[in-house]
């Protein structure tokens, strides 16, 4: 007869006790974490998206702030050429070059509200008064048209109240927007100011959140960055100037009223590339429109051929040290920044371009990707050498 010896799973045939290490259950599975560590990772990992959750929500929330303090940045790298520059052709330290262009500005905007100030406001108050006024005559225009008619049926409510009401100035929310004024210039003005007396404090706080390795090339991003908004902030300080100077003279000889105010929002929304001449262009045209529909077509034809002007010539000549903007990605980032931020988004979309593209061409496309025959103005060894901020 066969005795057969009885299968003992997981235990050795042998004589004598198992050790307590060979009576441990086996793991659930080798090389996977247990019960207790897969529940610690998983705690962890929720907490981590929580905290930028949380992050996000904040940062979406102060992002107006965040625009404002964005604003006061490029006022403090203009500060910071204009002070350099002093500092370069003077014997002047270069505190007293801020202080000393600090005062400069203020005293040039100081003199420039005391001499212009009582025609600006007159001829504001004017304008919000005949604006109502081309609006009325452009309805009554439309309305001798069946075309005309289905638009004016279909337009938006707010717009037909707007030119039968009169109260241009009213609907603009005067009193909140000029606290919302106040408060970003505040801002702008303290960050600028602050940022330009010592740029190389910031700089390197800001290079101490990348790991140390990384930072010598870091900072070559930052410093080529500030040497681009730096040639393309006072690249458009100049071409505001000249284009609101121009059109004030133009619209003057052409006979068309408020000259004068024109020309300064023409010069101030050139700080909007490409959709800035013609956001001008629409207040000078419906004033003209009261003298006249021929006033239109001048008004127009001056802003087409300054525009002209400014894009094949005064551009390449002013911004030619200055990072190339692609029309069709500064648009877009204009109509994007504009919808969601408002009137800032639209001031500050072509300089955050600007930081954007530089960032993508240094980092991504030369590092990353190895294409080391792309030329970055400014930095190093490819032309120009940026001075450190």
């Amino acid at each position: 007869m066969l005795h057969h010896q009885p299968r003992l799973y997981g235990l050795r045939p042998a004589h004598g006790t198992l050790a307590p290490a060979e009576r441990r259950e086996p793991d659930l599975a080798p090389g996977r974490p247990g019960l207790k560590e897969f529940a610690r990772r998983t705690a962890i990992a929720v907490l981590v998206a929580v905290v930028i959750l949380a992050i996000a929500y904040f940062l979406w929330r102060g992002v107006h702030v965040l625009l404002q303090a964005f604003a006061g940045l490029l006022f403090g790298v203009f500060l910071a050429a204009l002070a350099g520059w002093v500092h370069r052709h003077t014997r002047l330290a270069y505190g007293w070059s801020l202080a000393l262009v600090v005062l400069v500005l203020f005293g040039a905007a100081g003199g420039l509200g005391y001499l212009l100030g009582n025609h600006l406001v007159t001829q504001f108050n004017e304008m919000t008064q005949a604006l109502p006024r081309s609006f009325a005559e452009i309805r009554a225009s439309l309305e001798q048209y069946p075309w005309g008619q289905y638009l004016l049926e279909n337009a938006p409510k707010a717009a037909t109240h707007l030119a039968e009401s009169g109260q241009f100035s009213r609907a603009t929310g005067l009193i909140s927007g000029v606290a919302d004024f106040l408060e970003a210039a505040i801002v702008i003005l303290i960050v600028g100011i602050f940022g330009a007396a010592e740029p190389r404090l910031y700089r390197a706080g800001l290079l101490h959140l990348v790991p140390h390795r990384h930072r010598p090339r870091a900072g070559e991003v930052v410093d080529t960055i500030a040497f681009n908004l730096r040639h393309w902030l006072v690249g458009q300080v100049v071409l505001m100037v000249i284009i609101g100077i121009t059109t004030g003279l133009g619209l003057c000889l052409l006979g068309i009223p408020l000259a004068l105010t024109l020309g300064v929002i023409a010069g101030v929304l050139e700080m909007i590339p490409y959709i800035g001449a013609w956001l001008s262009a629409v207040p000078a045209a419906l004033i003209a429109l009261t003298k006249g529909p021929e006033h239109v077509v001048y008004v127009l034809g001056l802003f087409l051929f300054l525009h002209l002007l400014e894009g094949y010539v005064l551009l390449p000549l002013i911004q030619r040290r200055a990072v190339h903007l692609p029309p069709a990605l500064t648009l877009v980032a204009q109509v994007l920044l504009g919808e969601m931020l408002g009137i800032l988004g639209l001031f500050v979309a072509a300089p955050l371009t600007v930081a954007a593209l530089i960032t993508v061409q240094m980092l991504y496309v030369k590092d990353t990707l190895g294409d080391r025959s792309l030329h970055v103005p400014g930095e190093q060894g490819d032309g120009a050498r940026p001075e450190p901020t």
